[in-house]
């Protein structure tokens, strides 16, 4: 599984979301890799109005909010 945040570099709810996401899989022992992409570009491509965008396997799941990690967990397993 791949996770990516889009989100701005210096996006400090972008980053506290990559962090959020990240301690969810290495909690619950997820086989996902998290990344983080900044690139403006590619955020206009994807179509992102607001940050962070929360992607999981190329498919955008939110975009514009930061939800608790009980929502990202679900999130995720909704997607194994």
């Amino acid at each position: 599984m791949k996770i990516t945040i889009y989100g701005p570099d210096g996006c400090s709810n972008c980053a506290n979301l990559k962090e959020k996401t990240q301690n969810v899989v290495d909690e619950h022992g997820f086989d996902a890799d998290v990344e983080k992409e900044g690139d403006t570009v590619t955020l206009a491509e994807k179509g992102i109005m607001s940050t962070p965008g929360f992607e999981i396997d190329d498919e955008m799941v939110f975009t514009g909010s930061n939800p608790p990690e009980a929502e990202l967990k679900a999130y995720i397993e909704e997607r194994l």
